[in-house]
């Protein structure tokens, strides 16, 4: 499965807790993204994940009790089987992708320097997506779109259709956002 795939549908993916994995899974957004949890109550999650209709992506770096290594790509691909994890962390891209899974790399801009290192890690890591912190910094995208072929994703301080507009209008692939009143939100 490729991103292009999961976002035929629509173009809006949920940042949901482990507790909304239903809510979000009946709305239409095209995949989840389960941002925080405990490693004790993500252990249960594979009965949420084989009934599911869309994919579902760990944003590792929030799970508490788990790593950021190897082993616990490892751990997550034998007992959990997500489609993929989210992570700031190079090291767990690159895991990941060996094993099989979807990768987005989260990344946060806050200025022109973290700009071009950003640029740099994506180039040497090739994750499948790259979700771009604030998502409320849409004009960024262009650069990146110039430089990179990945799937962009926005993501963080998105609050209404306009700004999901404005981000899909400035070049974004996708938005990510934790608003449930915005997951039945077709785009």
């Amino acid at each position: 499965m490729t991103f292009e795939q999961i976002l035929h549908q629509n173009r809006i993916i949920a940042a949901t807790e482990q507790k909304d994995v239903d809510k979000a899974n009946e709305s239409k957004v095209s995949a989840l993204i389960i941002m925080h949890g405990k490693l004790g109550e993500i252990i249960h999650l594979p009965e949420k994940l084989t009934t599911s209709i869309k994919p579902v992506f760990l944003h590792t770096d929030l799970i508490k009790g788990l790593g950021n290594d190897k082993e616990a790509i490892n751990f997550l691909t034998e007992h959990i089987k997500p489609s993929g994890i989210v992570s700031t962390k190079s090291p767990m891209i690159r895991a990941a992708k060996k094993k099989g899974l979807i990768t987005i790399q989260r990344v946060f801009l806050i200025d022109t320097g973290s700009l071009r290192t950003t640029i740099e890690n994506i180039k040497e890591n090739q994750p499948d997506a790259i979700e771009i912190m604030p998502g409320i910094a849409p004009s960024i995208i262009k650069e990146f779109k110039q430089e990179l072929k990945q799937t962009i994703i926005l993501g963080g301080l998105i609050w209404s259709e306009k700004q999901v507009h404005d981000a899909i209008d400035g070049g974004a692939d996708a938005v990510s956002l934790s608003q449930p009143f915005l997951w039945n939100y077709q785009i």
